[in-house]
């Protein structure tokens, strides 16, 4: 029986016979809206498990190139790409390997009594973050203004209400009525200036190597934002504490910091949102553990 590692290789040199390699190994991070494969150890293919991934994919294709260059950490700088020649969907996209490995809380744990590695790592976040907060979205071409940050997590309120609500118990549900409607209700959480953000700025994207950070990838859901849900990414990936330390060379974003411990409340329940929308019952299940 052929291989998932098999299956996408074969893909790959249907759709760029001109790319010769010999090995492919599916990699266990590969994280929950793509299969991702490492060819001859030297290249990163990802395979979008779900037309709502594919567009996210095909969103971060075109990014990434108007991000060379500007970023003081490695980023992924796309080579190969295929599209359906049916649906026009983004069947697979390609760069050279990034080093390190993602900074996984496990990873973190071990390096916590480390004070001078976490000022290291700190100071490496917060350069990334400020320099990628300062570039003004329509330098990239892209636009501002279609939904601030409070209509944005109203919308979402909406969702989760319509969505997530069936699936849920009934004290978690009117817990998250009060953290909702209490955020949206405070007209001073809502000072938020639109700037240029990663989006998913969690263990899973950012990697290290040789005590420094190494690179960042998936930039999916990059594009004009709230700064402080790079913050938020932060503190539910690494803890308040290490957030504290970060601030001390971000001092401009602890404006953020309520909206930020606001929307790591909520994370989890995006990610069973985005499942439910791929029909992701693992990544589903694992969202909704605190819930039902």
């Amino acid at each position: 029986m052929q291989s998932e590692a098999d299956r996408f290789a074969e893909l790959i040199r249907r759709h760029r016979p001109d790319f010769a390699f010999e090995r492919a190994d599916r990699m266990q991070s590969s994280g929950q809206f793509n299969t991702v494969l490492s060819i001859d150890a030297k290249w990163i293919f990802r395979f979008p498990k779900s037309p709502g991934a594919a567009a996210d994919l095909a969103c971060e294709l075109e990014i990434l190139p108007r991000l060379r260059g500007r970023l003081p950490l490695p980023i992924p700088e796309p080579c190969f790409h295929a599209l359906d020649s049916e649906s026009g969907e983004l069947l697979f996209m390609g760069y050279p390997l990034l080093p390190g490995e993602p900074l996984l809380r496990e990873k973190f744990a071990e390096l916590k009594d480390d004070e001078a590695l976490l000022e290291r790592i700190a100071k490496d976040l917060a350069l990334f973050l400020r320099t990628l907060h300062a570039i003004a979205p329509a330098d990239l071409g892209l636009t501002t203004g279609k939904e601030n940050a409070k209509d944005e997590w109203a919308r979402i309120y909406a969702d989760l209400r319509e969505k997530l609500y069936p699936h849920m118990r009934s004290d978690a549900r009117e817990a998250l009525r009060r953290n909702f409607e209490t955020a949206l209700n405070d007209a001073d959480l809502w000072h938020a200036a639109e700037c240029l953000i990663h989006g998913d700025f969690g263990t899973g994207n950012i990697l290290y190597r040789d005590g420094r950070i190494s690179g960042v990838i998936d930039f999916g859901f990059c594009g004009s934002g709230d700064p402080a849900q790079d913050l938020g990414a932060l503190l539910a990936s690494y803890g308040e504490p290490f957030g504290e330390q970060l601030l001390r060379h971000y001092p401009t974003l602890r404006a953020g910091l309520r909206r930020a411990r606001f929307y790591q409340s909520n994370y989890a329940l995006i990610q069973a949102l985005y499942a439910l929308r791929d029909g992701d019952e693992a990544e589903f299940e694992d969202g909704m553990r605190d819930y039902v």
